[in-house]
């Protein structure tokens, strides 16, 4: 139990300095960046000919921003499922309901994170990329996007499973 504790301290601190980390550089990229740099941060993640112009106006960048946010607010949703699962098993409560429910809000994140990705990267090319009156669309579905589901799945089925245990092991207890 003493390694479980151990291991469970360390996780808190970097699923914390996950998210404190991920918004920093969230509104480094946005609103930190030159012009010229931004512009080629987001053809990097939303591939588009030179053709079409990159907007990195003040406006736009706060556009982009706010269209980020989606995916941060839901990698920030499951980092703090993982760190309440993390002081869960501080406390010494490892095969619980409230674990498995942890974990199923966690699983539920990974999944919404990956099935919103591509619809993130369409509104930033809607928002940032073209002209006035010519919007640039664009869905782009990456392999990360689908290993995130699947991992989100997987955890889901865990989850599951774990839900079961802990009340098969919260029966037997008075038996021990």
């Amino acid at each position: 139990m003493r390694r479980i504790r151990k291991l469970s301290d360390r996780m808190r601190c970097l699923t914390t300095s996950g998210a404190v980390i991920a918004l920093a550089s969230m509104v480094w990229i946005w609103f930190g960046l030159p012009d010229a740099t931004l512009e080629k941060v987001v053809r990097q993640h939303i591939p588009a000919s030179s053709a079409f112009a990159v907007h990195v106006s003040l406006w736009h960048r706060v556009e982009g921003f706010l269209a980020t946010s989606i995916s941060l607010g839901l990698l920030s949703c499951a980092l703090y499922q993982a760190r309440q699962m993390f002081v869960t098993f501080g406390r010494g409560e490892v095969l619980t309901v409230e674990v498995a429910k942890c974990l199923r809000r966690l699983a539920m994140a990974s999944i919404s994170l990956g099935l919103s990705s591509p619809l993130v990267k369409l509104l930033v090319g809607l928002l940032l990329i073209g002209e006035p009156g010519k919007p640039y669309w664009i869905f782009i579905l990456t392999l990360g996007d689908y290993f995130v589901c699947l991992l989100g799945g997987l955890l889901l089925a865990i989850a599951w499973a774990l839900v079961i245990a802990a009340q098969v092991a919260e029966e037997n207890k008075g038996f021990v």
